[in-house]
């Protein structure tokens, strides 16, 4: 699966609507945002604001990406002043404190890179110096967090790269040759050990950003709009919380993605259906700015998804962690509203890619790898129908289908009926189908092969022991990637390849990744282009 920024069609959206309009409608937002006191309109006369507060940088989103910025610019920017703005008023922000914490790292720069391009794919449109920037700074990920910041490695789950030719590393994608050069860590989650410093990196940055008098860390600061010189077209600050925020230096956009954002995700992904596993907070607040200022977009159809995942009888809620081995899915069946499977249904968080050999064939191989299923021999994310049903037995209650749970219809966490036929009036789907879908597989798992949809033998549990219970799936996924396009240098560019002067990104919000994605990637982005975007806005002369 790959995602084109379109950049013809964008050229004459931005031209021929009004950049301000199009914003509003491009992104769903149902009226403009409030005109702040003292401000600009929509962030567009730059030249005509009235300044409330002056820093050399802001960084605006307090997740990874942006608190790896301020760390940057208070140890490297000889006392340049940063302002850090969360729009969530308990930081950190966006999907940072829901993640793992696990950090993907290199030790052979040029290997890893050949392992992102890899996982890129043929029609990527990341050029290769992006990518390079990004092995380059994979290098740097473990020195930076262990020697500059004082993390405890001792205390860190720490996977090295390995040899070539082996697996040791667990990498997402062992069929491609250079994946041998992935490392991983997570600060605080040795195992069998007391923890006594930070037990999350969000946790230790917060430790380092505290220490630092040059940051100014303000929580329940939302961006309302970029401040652009209408002449230059340089983005001379941003109005945040309320305030017209001068940048000397440079913006440094790190406001993730548009999870949150329905109209979004149905737009750009048809997925708005979807519900995220973990942030709500994610709205798209910075991709509405950074279109009215002209910058281009790539990756919008990229996300760590889909999955069909439990939910409660009302849809207002998950019912079980979105991030866990095994797939619960494996003891029963799902399908959609008309009865019938549709897809190779032992999905979720299951990366079953231990299955496959280093270099092997992996067109044959099922599973989920961050929500990428195998479909004609290829890893995209599918897209799903917004409704669907989760179908198991008593054997499979037992089993651990809703982990847990062992009354689900008492928690409304699913219905329960002692034939299949009455089981599907409850869930509104045909009777017949429904029995013919829990017959044919039936007889799957009594030859031991799913002749439909190939799910390995040893992860299919028959529905034949009443009684029978239905609960409600739904589209779930991790976070989207697409977002403004940047440079190596972190620069956010306009529709000709050109820098927008002093804007920047880092994270997830125009993230690099294009093709298949690796776990721990998104957090190691932070990192790098929190770094390199500090970095380029550094070398700035003061606007």
């Amino acid at each position: 699966m790959q995602c084109n920024s379109q950049a013809p069609s964008r050229r004459s959206f931005l031209k021929g609507a009004g950049i301000a309009l199009a914003g509003t409608a491009a992104f769903g937002m149902a009226a403009c945002s409030p005109k702040q006191a003292g401000s600009a309109a929509k962030g567009s006369d730059g030249a005509n604001t009235k300044w409330d507060e002056e820093f050399d940088i802001v960084v605006v989103g307090a997740g990874i990406a942006g608190q790896s910025a301020a760390i940057t610019v208070a140890l490297e920017g000889e006392k340049a002043t940063c302002l850090l703005a969360e729009k969530e008023k308990n930081g950190p922000g966006g999907n940072s404190p829901f993640c793992k914490g696990t950090i993907v790292y290199a030790k052979d720069e040029e290997a890893f890179f050949q392992y992102m391009k890899e996982m890129a794919g043929p029609h990527s449109t990341t050029p290769d110096d992006v990518l390079r920037a990004y092995a380059k700074g994979a290098v740097e990920n473990f020195p930076w967090v262990f020697s500059t910041l004082g993390a405890v490695q001792d205390e860190a789950l720490v996977i090295e790269p390995v040899e070539p030719g082996s697996l040791g590393n667990t990498p997402e994608w062992p069929e491609y040759e250079h994946c041998w050069s992935l490392g991983k860590f997570a600060v605080g989650k040795a195992k069998d050990k007391t923890i006594n410093g930070a037990k999350h990196v969000t946790e230790l940055l917060d430790n380092i950003i505290a220490s630092h008098d040059t940051i100014t860390y303000r929580k329940g600061a939302a961006l309302t709009d970029l401040i652009q010189d209408p002449a230059t077209k340089r983005i001379l600050g941003a109005v945040v919380g309320g305030k017209n925020v001068r940048a000397r230096k440079g913006v440094i956009m790190c406001t993730g993605g548009f999870e949150s954002n329905p109209t979004m995700m149905e737009n750009y992904i048809g997925m708005g259906g979807a519900f995220p596993a973990a942030a709500q907070a994610n709205t798209g607040d910075g991709h509405r700015a950074c279109l009215k200022i002209g910058a281009d977009f790539w990756h919008m159809e990229h996300c760590a998804g889909f999955w069909m995942a439990g939910r409660d009888l009302e849809n207002k809620q998950f019912t079980n962690n979105q991030i866990i081995t095994p797939c619960p899915k494996q003891f029963g069946i799902t399908v959609g509203v008309n009865g019938r499977r549709y897809y190779m249904d032992w999905d979720g968080y299951s990366n079953k890619s231990k299955n496959i050999p280093y270099r092997g064939d992996a067109s044959l191989y099922v599973g989920s790898r961050h929500g990428h299923t195998q479909v004609g021999g290829a890893w995209p994310h599918i897209i799903h129908p917004a409704t669907g049903w989760f179908v198991f037995d008593q054997a499979g209650l037992e089993a651990g289908a809703i982990p847990g749970c062992t009354d689900p219809v008492e928690k409304k966490y699913a219905h329960s009926a002692n034939s299949i036929e009455e089981l599907a009036e409850k869930m509104g789907v045909p009777a017949d189908e429904l029995a013919t879908t829990v017959s044919r597989w039936n007889e799957c798992c009594e030859k031991g092969e799913d002749i439909f949809f190939q799910r390995p033998a040893e992860f299919m549990q028959s529905v034949s022991k009443p009684p029978y219970y239905a609960q409600l799936a739904a589209p779930a996924f991790l976070n989207t990637d697409g977002g403004p396009v940047r440079n190596a240098e972190g620069r956010i560019l306009d529709p000709d390849g050109k820098p927008i002067p002093g804007l920047y990104s880092a994270g997830e919000f125009g993230s690099v990744w294009s093709g298949v994605y690796q776990g721990g990637g998104n957090v190691a982005e932070c990192m790098i282009f929190g770094r390199i975007s500090a970095r380029s806005a550094l070398a700035e002369s003061a606007s």
